[in-house]
């Protein structure tokens, strides 16, 4: 049997439309734990790929192109499946990590045995309707002084490569939304792994997910959609009827 490359990290990068790549290469590159090889995985052909010289020649880099496809949200989760490392890092085409991000997410995981993510979000008393305003947010700019446990985590997920099982074992709801509810409701059915957001202290943006939260607002952001809401409440629902317990059915 093939074994995994104990505390290696495969990082996958998303690219669509958006032309962030040469920044989060750089942010990627320069972590205090470096990333066993990069993934670059291309959805469709918006915009041409140019990796720099200087990270080309010194670093194990792929690129991975869907050239007439668009497998939305969910496709890049299919490649944690090829991954040779113990663990992946999935991040969203916005997210600029600081340079100990890594490093931090490892930590949390081994420590927690969890998904670590650069934010999360927990469901309030009478999350059924599934409302925003019916979830607690955590990150998003805002410091995270000490870990916290939350129901899904968003922007980058952190997890052991052989969990990516889970997110397969069950169709998605829908394919236009969705993929962090599904990973972590499946990753919790399946094998009862939880998700945290680890410490980002206010002192210490080394340590953060995302050190460039305002890329997220542009006209590309699937949060600006009408529809967006509707679709998460309704996804909410669906993996809450297939068995996922949010932190406060599990409170009683």
């Amino acid at each position: 049997m093939v074994e995994y490359l104990k505390d290696e990290i495969t990082v996958i990068l998303t690219v669509w439309k958006r032309n962030y790549l040469s920044s989060q290469l750089s942010h990627i590159v320069n972590q205090t734990k470096k990333p066993y090889q990069i993934w670059i995985y291309q959805n469709e052909s918006h915009i041409d790929i140019n990796i720099p010289d200087e990270i080309k020649n010194t670093h194990k880099i792929s690129v991975i192109q869907s050239k007439d496809i668009n497998f939305k949200f969910h496709g890049r989760f299919a490649l944690p499946l090829l991954c040779n490392t113990e663990y992946v890092a999935i991040f969203d085409d916005d997210t600029m990590p600081g340079p100990r991000w890594l490093e931090n997410c490892l930590d949390t995981s081994k420590r927690n045995n969890c998904i670590v993510g650069a934010n999360g979000r927990s469901m309030k008393r009478g999350f059924e309707a599934a409302q925003e305003q019916h979830m607690v947010a955590y990150g998003d700019g805002q410091p995270i002084q000490e870990e916290q446990e939350v129901d899904f985590v968003g922007h980058c997920w952190f997890f052991k490569s052989e969990w990516a099982k889970n997110i397969w074992a069950d169709r998605p709801y829908t394919w236009d939304n969705g993929e962090d509810i599904h990973l972590a409701a499946s990753c919790q059915i399946y094998q009862n792994i939880k998700c945290y957001v680890p410490k980002m202290p206010h002192d210490d943006l080394s340590l953060w997910g995302d050190t460039h939260t305002y890329l997220g607002a542009d006209e590309h952001a699937s949060w600006r959609k009408n529809t967006h809401q509707g679709i998460r409440s309704e996804i909410v629902r669906y993996w809450c009827s297939k068995g996922w317990k949010p932190i406060v059915c599990r409170e009683g």
